[in-house]
C-alpha cells in the first residue's frame, strides 16, 4: 500500500467535483417530497426458435425527496422452444442517506456500502430532480406527445428505441421496442405525497455483509467532511481571486489551478504535517509487535494505533488478515509494513519541507518514480473546463 495514492485521490475527486454548485435546499432526487408506485413487467422476444415471455411487478418508494428510496422487481420468465424453462427474478436495492443495499436473493445475504458522490450531494442539498429530463436530452431524445398513465398527466419521450411517459421527471412508462423484441414498465397505481408507511423500506430479514470501505468507518466519514469542507474553502478562495464559481465552463490558467490545488489541499496537508511523524513511530512500532506476536489476536491490536491515526486523517486503512496467523502470514504482513513505511519516508519528507500542496505532490513524484501517474492526470486539469 502507498500512503501517497489516497492523497493524489482525494485531489482528484475534488477536482472533479468542485465546479459543482452548492444548491441551497435540501437534496432532490425526485420533484416531489414521496411516492409510491406500482409497476407491471411485460417483456417478450423471439429468437433462432425461442419465445421468452416475461411478467411480473415493481415497486418505487421514496421518500424525503429521494434521500431514502426503494427499488424492487419480482418476474417470471417462461421460455418455450426447443426446450422449456422458467426463471424467477426477484431483486431489490435501497439507498438510505448515502448508504446503499443491494439484497441478492439467491445468496441470501445483503450486501451494504457507499455512494460517496451521493453523499456529498446529500450534504450540499443538490436538485436532481430533473435530471431524467436532462439526460434524455443528452441522448437527442425529443418530446413527442402526451399521455395519461394511471391517471396521472406525462411527457412522451423518444430517444432511440425508447419511449418514456414522465410525470415531473417521474418515468410512469418505459417501453423499448426493436425486431423481435418489446418490453414495458407501465405504472399501475401512483401515490405521491403522502406519508410513507416505514414498513414499505423493510428489507428481507437476510444476513448483512459490510463493504471494507463502508461509510461507518470512521476513516470514510472524516474524508467526506474533508471534501465538503475543501470544497467551500475552494469556492471561497475562487471568489477571492476574482472567479464566479457558479459559473459554468469556467477554465483555469495553470496559474489559477495551482491555487485550486493548493486550496483543496490545504487542510489535509495540515494534518498530513501533524500526524505522518506519529504515524511513522506507529507503523514502526507495529512491525516490531508483529514480529513478537503469538497469535492472530495479538496481531490485530498491534495494528489498532497505525488505524487510529489513518482515522484521524481520513486515510483508508489496510486490512490485513489475521487469520490463520502464521508465520508465512506473519511475513507477508511485514514485508507490506516495510513498504508503507518506506513510502511514508518519502511523503513525509515531502510534507515538512513544504507548505503548498502543488510542491508537495512535485516533490512526491520526483522521489516515488514515474509509476506515481496521478500528477499527470491532475496536469491534464488545465484544459479541461469544470462542470456546473
Amino acid at each position: 500500500m502507498k500512503r501517497t495514492t489516497p492523497f493524489y485521490i482525494f485531489l482528484i475527486m475534488l477536482l472533479a467535483s468542485s465546479g459543482i454548485a452548492l444548491a441551497k435546499g435540501v437534496y432532490k432526487r425526485y420533484p416531489v417530497k414521496s411516492g409510491i408506485i406500482y409497476y407491471d413487467i411485460n417483456i417478450s422476444g423471439k429468437s433462432d426458435g425461442f419465445t421468452t415471455r416475461t411478467k411480473g411487478i415493481a415497486r418505487l418508494v421514496f421518500d424525503n425527496w429521494g434521500a431514502k428510496e426503494l427499488k424492487e422487481e419480482d418476474a417470471t420468465e417462461v421460455q418455450t422452444g426447443d426446450y422449456n424453462e422458467t426463471h424467477d427474478r426477484h431483486t431489490m436495492n435501497m439507498t438510505d442517506n448515502g448508504t446503499i443495499y443491494t439484497v441478492d436473493f439467491d445468496e441470501g445475504t445483503i450486501y451494504k456500502t457507499r455512494d460517496r458522490s451521493l453523499d456529498l450531494a446529500i450534504a450540499e442539498g443538490e436538485d436532481r430532480s430533473n435530471e431524467s429530463i436532462e439526460l434524455l436530452k443528452e441522448m437527442k431524445g425529443r418530446k413527442i406527445g402526451k399521455d395519461t398513465v394511471a391517471g396521472f398527466p406525462c411527457d412522451v419521450w423518444k430517444v432511440k428505441d425508447q419511449t418514456v411517459c414522465l410525470y415531473k421527471g417521474i418515468p410512469l412508462r418505459i417501453t423499448i421496442e426493436n425486431p423481435g423484441f418489446r418490453s414495458e414498465r407501465r405504472a399501475v397505481q401512483v401515490v405521491l405525497n403522502q406519508p410513507v408507511p416505514e414498513s414499505e423500506f423493510r428489507l428481507p430479514d437476510l444476513p448483512i455483509t459490510v463493504d471494507e470501505d463502508y461509510t461507518s468507518n470512521p476513516a470514510a466519514t472524516t474524508r467526506i467532511e474533508d471534501y465538503i469542507a475543501s470544497i467551500h474553502d475552494l469556492r471561497a478562495e475562487m471568489k477571492k481571486i476574482g472567479i464566479d464559481p457558479n459559473q459554468e465552463n469556467i477554465t483555469l490558467t495553470p496559474e489559477q489551478e495551482r491555487e485550486v490545488i493548493n486550496t483543496l489541499g490545504e487542510r489535509y496537508l495540515k494534518k498530513q504535517k501533524r500526524l505522518l511523524p506519529k504515524l511513522m513511530v506507529a507503523l514502526k512500532a507495529a512491525k516490531e509487535c508483529i514480529a513478537k506476536a503469538e497469535n492472530s489476536d495479538n496481531a490485530r491490536q498491534c495494528i489498532e494505533p497505525v488505524n487510529r491515526i489513518d482515522e484521524e486523517l481520513g486515510d483508508k486503512t489496510e486490512n490485513f488478515d489475521f487469520s490463520r496467523f502464521d508465520d508465512q502470514k506473519r511475513q507477508q504482513i511485514l514485508q507490506s509494513l516495510d513498504q508503507e513505511i518506506k513510502y511514508l519516508k518519502v511523503t513525509n519528507d515531502c510534507v515538512q519541507k513544504h507548505d503548498k500542496t502543488t510542491d508537495v505532490i512535485l516533490c512526491t513524484e520526483g522521489n516515488l518514480g514515474s509509476d506515481e501517474r496521478n500528477l499527470q492526470t491532475m496536469k491534464a486539469h488545465k484544459t479541461e473546463s469544470f462542470p456546473k
